[in-house]
């Protein structure tokens, strides 16, 4: 099982050494083995990465995302043809009638609302809260009401303040959307992993995005992320501009637990339950087979 995230910061060398990632800076050498890691994340534009190691990768089901000059990550490396019956995982995919892609999408918003009351729960916003709660028994089959962004004006504007929009350039939306791009690299991994076409959505259809099944995906996450950078923001951690420290503590959002199935896991266990559930789904022409991940609690983070 898979459970390392790395962040690449310093310049240096990555390379394969007997089926570990062989990392050499500033004269010190570290190895981790292949099978130990989910995503790596290269900042430092000083990285020489080698092909055999990016081969290796595609073989473990790595993900690699490299940053641009604010150090943002903005190309993504996954593995590819590794499911054993990806024609047939296709022709399912491409065979789902638009009623139960609706009902799908129906699930998903209904799952993406209530882990929001939840966090509001969590941040004592008890009131707002439970409006969202009702909010998620009313979405119905597509969400063709748009009650996900009816709650979205709710959540935010309780979680951090009336004056909040996400599409401002402020501290709160960069911490948000370098954490989000984490975690939807993450489902795009699992997408691939277990057979899907990315590039087919749910809901999400837009012919630029080569990643809008991913993006159905990420929703019910969404929430666990915001209540992340609140924990930052309420222990004056959030500086104006990414910091390594808000970074590394971003990045560990994979390994947050959640409940899955009222089982307790990690963000990336959950991830490939999700995607995992949505063939059974599909093959059963059942949306209630789709499983998807709830919040349970605050944890507590060490910020070192």
């Amino acid at each position: 099982m898979t459970w390392r995230s790395l962040l690449i910061s310093k310049g240096g060398k990555l390379s394969l050494h007997q089926q570990q990632m062989l990392i050499q800076q500033e004269g010190n050498e570290f190895t981790v083995p292949l099978e130990d890691i989910a995503i790596v994340v290269v900042e430092s534009r000083e990285t020489v990465i080698t092909l055999p190691l990016l081969s290796a990768f595609g073989l473990y089901g790595i993900t690699l995302l490299s940053c641009d000059e604010q150090f943002l990550p903005c190309g993504q490396w996954l593995p590819f043809n590794q499911y054993y019956r990806q024609l047939k995982t296709l022709k399912l995919q491409l065979e789902t009638s638009l009623p139960l892609k609706k009902q799908l999408w129906q699930r998903i918003v209904q799952q993406k609302i209530r882990n929001q009351a939840k966090v509001l729960s969590l941040c004592q916003l008890r009131e707002k809260s439970e409006r969202l709660l009702r909010l998620a028994n009313l979405v119905k089959s597509g969400d063709k009401d748009n009650l996900e962004a009816q709650s979205a004006v709710i959540y935010f504007s309780g979680l951090f303040g009336t004056h909040f929009r996400r599409k401002e350039d402020n501290a709160i939306n960069i911490h948000l959307n370098y954490a989000y791009t984490v975690v939807r690299s993450a489902v795009a991994r699992s997408l691939v992993l277990y057979g899907w076409l990315p590039q087919l959505g749910l809901f999400h259809h837009s012919e630029l995005n080569a990643f809008n099944l991913a993006d159905d995906f990420i929703e019910p996450f969404r929430p666990l992320i915001d209540l992340l950078v609140w924990n930052l923001l309420e222990k004056e951690l959030l500086s104006q501009n990414l910091s390594p420290l808000s970074k590394q503590q971003l990045i560990k959002i994979l390994h947050h637990q959640l409940f899955f199935n009222q089982e307790k896991v990690s963000v990336l266990t959950a991830i490939d339950k999700s995607v995992a559930s949505l063939q059974i789904a599909l093959t059963q022409k059942n949306a209630a087979l789709l499983q998807l991940p709830e919040i349970d609690t605050l944890q507590e983070y060490q910020y070192e």
